[in-house]
């Protein structure tokens, strides 16, 4: 019995003057299709190294003498909601994803701008007739002069991990904050300071990139750092109670005291 083929849910198409897939370096599909996976599955990169087999997405086919590429997802409800989500992000007038999809949304939606740059085209997703978004070379640009504020603060967060393949990074745990903070590390020496602090608290200094409706840190960039010094407890509650506060036993009723 013949396997039944699965019908296509979208097309990615790469639109712009004399574009085939026979001139389309395989990088570029390759690396527009994983953006475009990780937009119609909602997973966050800096959380989740791979997508979900059960919200994956596969190709189809390719037309010939064309650059529509037709694409199947395995959770085709999803997919269209936040394909669709994306379309309203990147419209000036759309309503934002909710923060944790923001941030999950603007890696990919920032690779599909750069190719799009190096190829000069635009780079579209269709779910049947229907155009979700597409995405020139300026979309991130655009975008993160809508949503993103840039400049210098301080973080204080406990070390769970430095490293890192290609470029060095270090992985925050902050107070307040569900998912880790990635930050990226300016030098070696640094990075080996910082590993040698795994699992302690420290505070980090360097350039942030926030959400400005919140202030939540989408990126951040450590240039130095320095650990708490903590003293004697016991010595420091002392030390209070010496400077006044020890006055507070001789009163009888406090509470009352302070309500009037």
């Amino acid at each position: 019995m013949a396997k039944k083929e699965s019908l296509p849910n979208f097309e990615v198409r790469f639109e712009g003057a004399d574009l085939s897939p026979e001139t389309i370096a395989l990088r570029y599909v390759s690396d527009a299709l994983a953006a475009v996976q990780d937009l119609a599955s909602g997973r966050d990169p800096f959380e989740s190294a791979q997508v979900p087999p059960e919200r994956g997405i596969g190709l189809v086919d390719v037309r010939s003498g064309s650059a529509v590429y037709s694409c199947v997802s395995r959770d085709p409800t999803l997919a269209k909601a936040n394909l669709a989500r994306v379309g309203s992000l990147l419209s000036a007038n759309g309503e934002p994803l909710d923060d944790n999809g923001l941030i999950a949304a603007l890696p990919s939606i920032h690779s599909l701008s750069d190719i799009a740059r190096l190829m000069g085209c635009r780079v579209a997703v269709f779910w049947g007739r229907r155009r979700l978004f597409s995405i020139v070379e300026s979309a991130y640009r655009e975008l993160a002069s809508r949503v993103l504020l840039e400049g210098d603060t301080t973080v204080v967060g406990t070390v769970q991990r430095v490293g890192g393949a290609t470029t060095t990074r270090c992985l925050l745990r902050v107070a307040g904050r569900k998912r880790g903070l990635y930050c990226d590390v300016k030098g070696k020496n640094l990075a080996r300071r910082l590993g040698q602090c795994l699992y302690q608290e420290i505070a980090a200094t360097g350039t942030a990139i926030w959400i400005h409706r919140n202030w939540r840190i989408y990126r951040f960039t450590i240039r130095d750092f320095s650990q708490p010094r903590l003293g004697d407890s016991k010595k420091a509650i002392q030390q209070l109670r010496n400077a006044g506060l020890a006055s507070w036993d001789k009163v009888a009723d406090p509470e009352s005291l302070i309500r009037d």
